[in-house]
């Protein structure tokens, strides 16, 4: 029988974001989206100042969260300037069978008409995520190299899944307990 993964809190901060080339943040994305998969990585994003990521992953011990990290290409690039490892408790929300919750928690009074709606696909979460933290549709577009009307035909979508009409109901319409998403 293998060992249990434990949940790590991994913060990474920028040397400096400004100089992060658009490269080095493909190779990063493209060197956790095997781990998310196979739900090594549970959850990353970056803060909403631009300073760095953070990253909740599931490992067996802190040596093998330090063995991702040295892998990552922001770390191999010399792009961060600090690496915090921390292991992380759960300590409510996690449903049964479930290894680590989802980032968000559901909200009172949530009907279950709501939970059980059409998901949100891996992607049309990202871009809710993203609208969440203040993002305009073009900052979303240039985020992921595609024309401003890509990203509002997601929204559409996005929209008609929660059943709303605008970006203000958005955070009252999130479908609680999806993972975050690379």
């Amino acid at each position: 029988m293998g060992i249990s993964p434990v949940a790590f809190a991994v913060e990474l901060t920028f040397r400096d974001a400004r100089q992060v080339r658009r490269s080095i943040h493909l190779a990063h994305r493209e060197y956790w989206r095997p781990l998310a998969e196979q739900g090594v990585l549970v959850g990353t994003g970056p803060w909403a100042d631009g300073s760095g990521v953070l990253l909740i992953v599931q490992v067996p011990d802190d040596a093998a969260a330090r063995d991702l990290v040295r892998g990552d290409p922001y770390v191999r690039s010399q792009s961060i300037a600090e690496v915090r490892i921390r292991q992380w408790h759960v300590l409510l929300g996690v449903p049964e069978g479930e290894r680590v919750p989802g980032m968000v928690r559901p909200r009172d009074g949530q009907s279950a008409e709501a939970r059980s709606r059409e998901p949100l696909t891996p992607h049309e979460h990202r871009i809710a995520l993203m609208m969440l933290e203040g993002m305009t549709n073009r900052q979303i577009a240039e985020h992921f190299s595609v024309s401003t009307r890509a990203v509002e035909l997601h929204i559409t979508r996005i929209y008609r899944k929660l059943d709303i009409g605008r970006r203000a109901q958005l955070a009252a319409a999130m479908p609680w307990g999806q993972r975050s998403y690379l």
